[in-house]
């Protein structure tokens, strides 16, 4: 509970922070932004109007109008009882007065409106960035191709589901020029728009060395610079890249991403590849062990993000790593897109309807 010192700190504070910019901000931005904002529906009609009075009762109607229809219709439901409740207790108020002064009503009604104002300004500003969350929103899903790229030698399914608005993962599947695979899959630390920024940044790096020198330590070495420099101290970027040739080999470094897990052609998981690195943008004089293995002709490779394993249903039970892996057997010879597919289909019955707490990402890539 606040103590009275709690609120005498704020009013303080408040005072303190209040400048004669804000109040002239105020009426020359904040209003008419909004009011223009919430009138855009009505706007001809009250141009159209030569009344002053009509056009103020109007512009009023719309205002009122375009602050309810923003609001979730359970919300707009809440708001209209509210309405309702506050000229009931006017009315019984007034009811119970020999001679109610008009002054009064007024003052009441005014106060309420103003209240009314207040959350539309406050609704206009969440809507404003709202948009530009949905503006990062579209330009990130540029950045994580909806096809993965194929090549003659290995085929590649993927899946990605974000928590918020803005997603932290990213994956992608570049063939070079001699036939190799390049494939980054990363998780960057948080949520919403600060783990949008450094996924971003994370992919243009990613593309850019890719054109120099594709190798493991070249690009992870390059990404862990790059972000140093660009990401605050709590902005992180957990990774794995691997380099596949024709041939079946490939090498791959793992910076504080879950491992990868190999699938022999007969289902069944014979190896985990890298443990205990840390994830990149950390310190710049980190080092990253290049893994190098092979894939035979139907042996698999899983990528999935902490968001699988991390994801909890209804009780609080947490997906796993040992349902993974049990997921793992029931496909023996399935494709990577039907392996992908069981996947999402088992976690959307695992998590019965609740919404992911992390971002959720799987790829496979299997030798042909």
């Amino acid at each position: 509970m606040a103590q009275l010192r709690d609120w005498l700190d704020l009013g303080r504070n408040t005072i303190e922070s209040l400048k004669i910019s804000d109040a002239a901000r105020f009426y020359e931005t904040e209003w008419p932004e909004t009011k223009k904002m919430l009138i855009a529906d009505h706007r001809d009609a009250i141009d159209g109007d030569t009344t002053a009075v009509r056009r103020a009762a109007r512009t009023s109607s719309a205002v009122l109008y375009g602050l309810t229809k923003r609001l979730a219709p359970h919300r707009r439901v809440l708001f209209l009882l509210s309405w309702i409740s506050f000229f009931v207790c006017i009315g019984s108020i007034f009811a119970q007065m020999n001679h109610p002064p008009f002054v009064t009503f007024v003052e009441i009604v005014a106060t309420f409106l103003v209240l009314t104002l207040l959350l539309a300004m406050e609704l206009i500003d969440k809507i404003k960035y709202r948009d530009e969350l949905e503006l990062a929103r579209d330009l990130q899903s540029g950045l994580i191709p909806k096809s993965p790229a194929q090549t003659p030698e290995f085929e590649v399914a993927a899946f990605n589901e974000i928590a918020n608005t803005v997603g932290g993962d990213i994956y992608d599947f570049v063939p070079l020029p001699d036939g190799r695979l390049a494939v980054l899959f990363g998780d960057a630390s948080g949520h919403g728009m600060s783990a949008g920024l450094v996924m971003a940044v994370a992919s243009a790096s990613f593309r850019t060395q890719l054109e120099i020198d594709p190798s493991p330590t070249a690009i992870i070495n390059i990404l862990n610079r790059i972000l140093c420099r660009t990401g605050g101290p709590r902005s992180f970027f957990a990774c794995c890249y691997a380099l596949f040739s024709p041939d079946g080999e490939f090498s791959a470094a793992i910076a504080g991403h879950p491992q990868l897990i190999k699938i022999d052609n007969q289902g069944k998981v014979v190896d985990r590849l890298g443990a205990g690195s840390y994830p990149l943008g950390i310190k710049t004089a980190l080092t990253w062990e290049t893994i190098r293995g092979c894939l035979e002709p139907g042996e698999r490779l899983l990528f999935h993000s902490d968001g699988l394993t991390e994801a909890r249903n209804r009780n609080g039970r947490e997906f796993g790593d040992a349902f993974v892996e049990a997921i793992i057997g029931w496909n023996p010879k399935g494709s990577p897109a039907f392996l992908v597919k069981t996947f999402v289909d088992e976690w959307k019955a695992f998590a019965a309807g609740m919404p992911p707490e992390d971002d959720i990402s799987i790829a496979v890539v299997a030798r042909r």
